[in-house]
Protein backbone atom coordinates (compact mmCIF):
# COMPACT_ATOMS: atom_id res chain seq x y z
CA UNK A 1 0.00 0.00 0.00
CA UNK A 2 2.93 2.36 0.76
CA UNK A 3 3.67 1.66 -2.95
CA UNK A 4 0.17 2.01 -4.08
CA UNK A 5 0.08 5.82 -2.36
CA UNK A 6 3.43 7.21 -3.63
CA UNK A 7 2.48 6.70 -7.02
CA UNK A 8 -0.71 8.28 -6.32
CA UNK A 9 1.55 11.65 -4.67
CA UNK A 10 4.01 11.81 -7.49
CA UNK A 11 1.14 11.54 -10.02
CA UNK A 12 -0.33 14.56 -8.79
CA UNK A 13 3.03 16.34 -9.02
CA UNK A 14 4.38 15.01 -12.18
CA UNK A 15 2.50 17.38 -14.56
CA UNK A 16 3.98 20.67 -12.76
CA UNK A 17 7.84 19.80 -12.75
CA UNK A 18 6.78 18.66 -16.19
CA UNK A 19 6.21 22.00 -17.86
CA UNK A 20 10.03 23.33 -15.75
CA UNK A 21 12.09 20.36 -16.66
CA UNK A 22 10.14 18.79 -19.78
CA UNK A 23 9.16 14.79 -20.51
CA UNK A 24 10.55 11.93 -18.85
CA UNK A 25 10.73 8.70 -20.36
CA UNK A 26 7.64 7.38 -18.28
CA UNK A 27 9.16 3.42 -19.02
CA UNK A 28 12.48 4.86 -16.79
CA UNK A 29 10.33 6.51 -14.05
CA UNK A 30 7.71 7.97 -12.44
CA UNK A 31 9.07 10.88 -11.27
CA UNK A 32 11.68 13.07 -13.35
CA UNK A 33 15.42 12.02 -13.89
CA UNK A 34 17.51 13.29 -10.78
CA UNK A 35 20.17 15.56 -13.03
CA UNK A 36 17.23 17.29 -14.47
CA UNK A 37 15.71 18.11 -11.24
CA UNK A 38 18.71 19.35 -10.17
CA UNK A 39 19.78 21.48 -12.65
CA UNK A 40 16.01 22.57 -12.91
CA UNK A 41 16.25 23.56 -8.74
CA UNK A 42 19.58 25.45 -9.57
CA UNK A 43 17.97 27.34 -12.46
CA UNK A 44 15.69 28.77 -9.95
CA UNK A 45 18.09 29.90 -7.67
CA UNK A 46 19.81 31.75 -10.36
CA UNK A 47 16.37 33.21 -11.47
CA UNK A 48 15.92 34.53 -7.68
CA UNK A 49 18.88 36.50 -7.74
CA UNK A 50 20.67 34.31 -4.98
CA UNK A 51 23.78 33.93 -7.26
CA UNK A 52 26.07 36.89 -5.66
CA UNK A 53 26.72 36.29 -1.50
CA UNK A 54 23.60 37.67 0.59
CA UNK A 55 23.48 40.19 3.63
CA UNK A 56 20.20 39.63 5.23
CA UNK A 57 19.20 41.62 8.58
CA UNK A 58 17.04 39.55 10.70
CA UNK A 59 14.91 40.22 13.72
CA UNK A 60 15.41 37.23 16.19
CA UNK A 61 12.50 35.57 18.33
CA UNK A 62 11.65 32.56 20.12
CA UNK A 63 8.97 31.03 19.33
CA UNK A 64 6.02 33.54 19.06
CA UNK A 65 7.28 35.91 21.95
CA UNK A 66 8.84 39.20 21.77
CA UNK A 67 11.90 39.88 19.15
CA UNK A 68 15.49 39.27 21.35
CA UNK A 69 18.08 40.59 18.83
CA UNK A 70 18.99 41.42 16.16
CA UNK A 71 20.95 39.68 13.57
CA UNK A 72 23.19 39.91 10.18
CA UNK A 73 23.84 36.74 8.00
CA UNK A 74 26.20 36.83 4.74
CA UNK A 75 25.65 33.68 2.69
CA UNK A 76 27.91 32.97 0.35
CA UNK A 77 27.45 30.61 -2.80
CA UNK A 78 30.40 28.74 -2.22
CA UNK A 79 29.86 27.17 1.16
CA UNK A 80 30.43 29.96 3.25
CA UNK A 81 28.17 31.72 5.84
CA UNK A 82 28.02 33.98 8.97
CA UNK A 83 25.64 35.46 11.46
CA UNK A 84 26.47 38.37 13.99
CA UNK A 85 23.05 38.11 16.51
CA UNK A 86 22.75 41.52 19.03
CA UNK A 87 20.57 40.91 21.99
CA UNK A 88 18.68 43.80 23.62
CA UNK A 89 20.74 43.17 26.81
CA UNK A 90 24.37 43.73 25.25
CA UNK A 91 25.41 40.51 24.67
CA UNK A 92 26.89 39.70 21.20
CA UNK A 93 27.01 36.05 19.36
CA UNK A 94 28.44 35.15 16.64
CA UNK A 95 28.64 31.88 14.42
CA UNK A 96 31.21 31.04 11.27
CA UNK A 97 29.81 27.99 9.27
CA UNK A 98 32.54 26.74 6.56
CA UNK A 99 30.92 23.33 4.91
CA UNK A 100 29.53 21.57 7.85
CA UNK A 101 32.17 22.86 10.00
CA UNK A 102 29.89 25.62 12.95
CA UNK A 103 32.18 27.20 14.93
CA UNK A 104 30.61 29.80 17.61
CA UNK A 105 31.83 32.80 19.85
CA UNK A 106 30.17 35.04 22.47
CA UNK A 107 31.33 38.26 23.20
CA UNK A 108 34.65 37.27 21.56
CA UNK A 109 34.84 34.10 23.30
CA UNK A 110 35.34 30.96 21.11
CA UNK A 111 32.18 28.81 22.78
CA UNK A 112 33.08 24.96 22.70
CA UNK A 113 29.71 24.15 21.34
CA UNK A 114 27.73 26.46 19.32
CA UNK A 115 24.06 26.43 19.09
CA UNK A 116 22.76 25.58 16.29
CA UNK A 117 21.47 28.92 15.12
CA UNK A 118 23.60 29.15 11.85
CA UNK A 119 22.13 26.83 9.21
CA UNK A 120 22.88 26.05 5.50
CA UNK A 121 20.96 28.40 3.90
CA UNK A 122 23.51 29.20 1.13
CA UNK A 123 22.05 25.88 -0.48
CA UNK A 124 19.34 27.99 -2.09
CA UNK A 125 22.28 29.58 -3.89
CA UNK A 126 23.88 27.65 -6.16
CA UNK A 127 23.15 27.95 -9.53
CA UNK A 128 24.40 25.01 -12.09
CA UNK A 129 23.39 21.18 -11.37
CA UNK A 130 27.34 20.26 -10.29
CA UNK A 131 27.79 23.03 -7.83
CA UNK A 132 24.44 22.35 -6.29
CA UNK A 133 24.95 18.07 -6.01
CA UNK A 134 28.50 19.18 -4.03
CA UNK A 135 26.86 21.36 -1.59
CA UNK A 136 24.50 18.89 -0.93
CA UNK A 137 27.29 15.93 -0.47
CA UNK A 138 28.85 18.29 1.92
CA UNK A 139 25.94 17.79 4.57
CA UNK A 140 26.03 14.23 3.49
CA UNK A 141 22.59 14.62 1.16
CA UNK A 142 22.74 11.27 -1.41
CA UNK A 143 21.90 13.79 -4.12
CA UNK A 144 21.19 10.83 -6.92
CA UNK A 145 17.98 9.70 -4.56
CA UNK A 146 14.86 11.98 -4.87
CA UNK A 147 11.21 10.76 -3.26
CA UNK A 148 8.21 12.79 -2.72
CA UNK A 149 6.25 13.54 0.71
CA UNK A 150 3.41 16.13 1.68
CA UNK A 151 4.83 19.50 3.09
CA UNK A 152 1.78 21.35 4.72
CA UNK A 153 -0.19 22.18 2.05
CA UNK A 154 2.14 21.27 -0.59
CA UNK A 155 4.11 18.48 -2.09
CA UNK A 156 7.60 18.46 -1.81
CA UNK A 157 10.18 16.19 -3.64
CA UNK A 158 12.37 14.98 -0.93
CA UNK A 159 16.41 14.59 -1.87
CA UNK A 160 18.24 12.70 0.26
CA UNK A 161 15.72 9.87 1.79
CA UNK A 162 16.12 6.00 0.24
CA UNK A 163 12.71 5.54 1.86
CA UNK A 164 10.69 7.93 0.06
CA UNK A 165 12.47 7.06 -3.09
CA UNK A 166 10.08 6.70 -6.15
CA UNK A 167 8.84 3.88 -7.50
CA UNK A 168 9.40 2.66 -10.90
CA UNK A 169 6.08 3.89 -13.37
CA UNK A 170 3.13 1.63 -12.45
CA UNK A 171 1.62 -0.82 -15.11
CA UNK A 172 -2.07 -0.27 -15.74
CA UNK A 173 -2.62 -3.20 -13.51
CA UNK A 174 -0.65 -1.58 -10.43
CA UNK A 175 -2.70 1.82 -11.34
CA UNK A 176 -6.45 0.07 -11.20
CA UNK A 177 -5.43 -1.03 -7.39
CA UNK A 178 -5.61 2.66 -6.39
CA UNK A 179 -8.29 2.89 -3.71
CA UNK A 180 -10.58 5.91 -4.35
CA UNK A 181 -9.59 7.31 -0.80
CA UNK A 182 -6.43 7.07 0.97
CA UNK A 183 -6.30 6.95 4.52
CA UNK A 184 -3.59 8.02 6.85
CA UNK A 185 -2.59 4.37 7.48
CA UNK A 186 -1.16 3.79 3.70
CA UNK A 187 1.92 4.63 4.63
CA UNK A 188 2.76 3.78 8.06
CA UNK A 189 6.55 4.96 8.11
CA UNK A 190 4.86 8.48 7.67
CA UNK A 191 3.42 10.23 10.69
CA UNK A 192 1.06 12.86 9.71
CA UNK A 193 1.96 15.17 13.34
CA UNK A 194 2.24 19.15 11.92
CA UNK A 195 5.68 21.03 12.49
CA UNK A 196 3.97 23.94 12.84
CA UNK A 197 5.86 27.17 12.90
CA UNK A 198 6.01 29.79 15.90
CA UNK A 199 4.05 32.12 14.50
CA UNK A 200 0.82 29.29 13.14
CA UNK A 201 -1.53 30.61 10.91
CA UNK A 202 -1.98 29.75 6.78
CA UNK A 203 1.94 30.71 6.34
CA UNK A 204 3.35 27.49 8.76
CA UNK A 205 4.98 24.69 6.86
CA UNK A 206 3.66 21.45 8.15
CA UNK A 207 5.42 17.97 7.07
CA UNK A 208 5.95 14.52 8.08
CA UNK A 209 7.96 13.54 11.33
CA UNK A 210 9.57 10.16 9.52
CA UNK A 211 9.97 6.53 11.39
CA UNK A 212 13.75 6.32 11.29
CA UNK A 213 15.32 2.66 11.20
CA UNK A 214 17.18 2.11 14.16
CA UNK A 215 17.27 5.79 15.10
CA UNK A 216 18.52 6.53 11.82
CA UNK A 217 18.44 10.74 10.99
CA UNK A 218 18.76 11.37 7.04
CA UNK A 219 19.96 14.61 5.81
CA UNK A 220 17.22 16.09 3.57
CA UNK A 221 16.61 19.10 1.61
CA UNK A 222 12.72 19.18 0.33
CA UNK A 223 11.82 21.27 -2.11
CA UNK A 224 8.24 22.56 -3.15
CA UNK A 225 6.81 20.84 -6.85
CA UNK A 226 4.97 24.32 -7.60
CA UNK A 227 8.28 26.18 -7.67
CA UNK A 228 11.28 24.82 -7.10
CA UNK A 229 12.17 26.45 -3.69
CA UNK A 230 13.75 24.93 -1.23
CA UNK A 231 11.13 24.54 2.03
CA UNK A 232 13.18 22.69 4.52
CA UNK A 233 16.71 21.18 5.62
CA UNK A 234 17.20 18.30 7.86
CA UNK A 235 20.61 17.64 9.44
CA UNK A 236 21.75 14.48 10.68
CA UNK A 237 21.70 15.70 13.92
CA UNK A 238 17.93 15.93 13.78
CA UNK A 239 18.08 19.79 14.01
CA UNK A 240 15.76 21.00 11.01
CA UNK A 241 14.97 24.38 9.48
CA UNK A 242 11.84 25.28 7.75
CA UNK A 243 11.49 28.16 5.36
CA UNK A 244 8.64 30.66 4.87
CA UNK A 245 6.97 31.76 2.00
CA UNK A 246 9.26 33.26 -0.93
CA UNK A 247 9.04 36.94 -1.05
CA UNK A 248 10.95 39.56 -3.26
CA UNK A 249 13.14 41.68 -1.37
CA UNK A 250 13.86 44.28 -4.50
CA UNK A 251 16.41 42.11 -6.60
CA UNK A 252 16.50 38.78 -4.48
CA UNK A 253 13.55 36.32 -3.69
CA UNK A 254 14.36 34.51 -0.51
CA UNK A 255 12.28 32.95 2.49
CA UNK A 256 10.19 35.61 4.43
CA UNK A 257 11.37 33.77 7.42
CA UNK A 258 12.86 30.62 8.42
CA UNK A 259 12.70 28.81 11.83
CA UNK A 260 15.50 26.31 13.61
CA UNK A 261 14.19 23.42 15.62
CA UNK A 262 16.60 22.36 17.52
CA UNK A 263 16.77 18.87 19.33
CA UNK A 264 15.80 19.28 22.83
CA UNK A 265 13.90 22.90 22.16
CA UNK A 266 10.52 23.16 22.91
CA UNK A 267 10.53 26.22 21.21
CA UNK A 268 11.21 26.83 17.48
CA UNK A 269 13.80 29.67 17.23
CA UNK A 270 12.27 32.45 13.99
CA UNK A 271 14.30 34.48 12.32
CA UNK A 272 12.06 37.00 10.30
CA UNK A 273 14.02 38.56 7.49
CA UNK A 274 13.71 42.16 7.08
CA UNK A 275 15.91 43.06 4.50
CA UNK A 276 17.99 41.02 2.03
CA UNK A 277 20.74 42.72 -0.57
CA UNK A 278 23.67 40.87 -2.95
CA UNK A 279 27.04 42.60 -1.65
CA UNK A 280 30.72 42.16 -1.91
CA UNK A 281 31.85 39.53 0.28
CA UNK A 282 35.47 38.39 0.20
CA UNK A 283 37.26 35.02 1.58
CA UNK A 284 38.43 37.62 5.01
CA UNK A 285 35.06 38.19 5.79
CA UNK A 286 34.81 34.67 6.95
CA UNK A 287 37.78 34.07 9.11
CA UNK A 288 38.26 33.11 12.39
CA UNK A 289 39.41 36.96 13.03
CA UNK A 290 35.77 38.10 12.49
CA UNK A 291 34.50 35.55 15.16
CA UNK A 292 36.66 36.33 17.71
CA UNK A 293 37.20 40.12 17.62
CA UNK A 294 35.90 41.88 20.59
CA UNK A 295 33.11 44.06 19.70
CA UNK A 296 31.69 47.11 22.13
CA UNK A 297 28.58 48.25 22.77
CA UNK A 298 27.84 50.16 19.32
CA UNK A 299 30.77 49.08 17.88
CA UNK A 300 30.71 47.85 14.04
CA UNK A 301 31.10 44.34 12.84
CA UNK A 302 34.48 44.75 11.57
CA UNK A 303 33.01 44.92 7.88
CA UNK A 304 35.08 47.85 7.05
CA UNK A 305 38.13 45.64 7.41
CA UNK A 306 36.58 42.64 5.42
CA UNK A 307 35.13 44.63 2.85
CA UNK A 308 32.02 43.08 3.22
CA UNK A 309 28.83 46.14 3.33
CA UNK A 310 28.80 47.29 -0.35
CA UNK A 311 25.79 47.00 -1.96
CA UNK A 312 25.93 45.31 -5.47
CA UNK A 313 24.28 47.76 -8.64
Amino acid sequence: MRRVRACALLAASFGTLLALIGPVAAARAFIPEVDRTLGAIAEVNRASGRAQALQLDLTMRVGDREAVAQGEMILHPSGLARLELRGYGGRVDRYLLSGDELLGAKDGLALETPQPLLQPLFLLQPTSRETLRAALETFGVKSHVIGLAPCGELDCFVIGDPRLAAPIYPSRDEMRELPEELGDGDMPAVSQGPLESGAGGEDSLQGPLLAEPEGVRLPRVWVDTKELQVRRIDRASGDFVILGPIVSFQKVKLPAWFEVHEVGRDEPLRFEIDRAVQVNAPPTAFSRKWLLAPVGPGEASGDDEAGVGSTLP
